[in-house]
């Protein structure tokens, strides 16, 4: 579970008992597409519950939680949390907190910290980029239990060897999320985003897929757009590259759904509150 809440923090990465359903029709409405928002809401909160073969397994909160200065930069700070639930702790006691600083004028990220639990072993990550002299200083401290989903991670990292280096505008998982947000949705486009994970360079070009309508249980029918990231990040943290994320197509973007295939079987997260549009 710990490595979908990873990706969902990109983001990332987590599901729950509400169920997603599609409910197709001969004439299919015209799904409108808003302008993206400018900014971000200061007091958003997003809860999802998270699905591990069709099971409840946790729970994923992300927070928008207003501004930090880093290093005389003006930032989004936001922060996420995710837990499993009783059934889940049983089999893997795994927590995730999550802090990124979104740059506000460039959307990039200028910090990222974690700290994951793994039954009693805590590992702390700070992540500090430097993004106009292209470097990310990393440090890492406390119990690095390494637990592997992908069979593919070996190879990978002797393909890819660890670096502080990173190009300008480089995002983190959880920041990479928020950075689509603002973007301008086109069927059919293709957007590319660097990101830096576990001191390596990953470079993710996501797909946009026509917008439809979504039937979705207890949330009602919400116009929807499906972005399909395609990485060697996904293969290196989940053994498989498919992953799909739908957002709203108005103007706050917001994430409601993701679907992921791993190693261990399929994964999914749920939105279980919209928040107001004034939010």
């Amino acid at each position: 579970m710990h490595k979908i809440i990873t990706i969902c923090f990109a983001v990332l990465a987590f599901y729950g008992v509400s169920c997603a359903q599609d409910f197709s029709s001969n004439k299919p409405e015209k799904v409108t597409v808003e302008t993206a928002a400018k900014v971000l809401p200061l007091k958003e909160e997003l809860v999802y519950s998270v699905e591990w073969l069709g099971l409840p397994v946790g729970t994923i909160v992300i927070k928008m939680d207003g501004f930090e200065d880093i290093r005389g930069h003006k930032c989004y700070h936001v922060n996420a949390r995710a837990f499993p639930n009783s059934f889940m702790k049983h089999i893997y006691d795994v927590e995730y907190k999550v802090n990124t600083y979104i740059d506000t004028n460039s959307l990039f990220s200028r910090r990222f910290g974690k700290a994951r639990r793994i039954n009693n072993a805590i590992n702390y990550v700070l992540i500090d980029f430097y993004q106009e002299k292209g470097e990310a200083i990393f440090v890492s401290e406390g119990s690095n239990v390494n637990f592997k989903i992908s069979p593919s991670r070996d190879e990978l990292e002797k393909v890819k060897l660890p670096t502080n280096k990173i190009i300008y505008g480089t995002q983190d998982l959880l920041s990479a999320l928020y950075y689509f947000r603002f973007q301008e949705i086109k069927e059919g486009a293709k957007y590319s985003v660097n990101i830096y994970y576990n001191q390596r360079n990953w470079n993710m070009s996501f797909s946009v897929n026509k917008p439809f309508k979504k039937e979705m249980r207890k949330l009602g029918t919400l116009d929807v757009v499906e972005i399909s990231p395609d990485a060697e990040l996904n293969d290196y943290i989940l053994g498989k590259r498919k992953f799909s994320v739908y957002f709203t197509t108005d103007s706050r973007r917001i994430p409601v759904m993701f679907t992921l295939s791993t190693a261990l079987g399929p994964m999914r997260g749920i939105i279980q509150n919209l928040p107001e549009k004034n939010g």
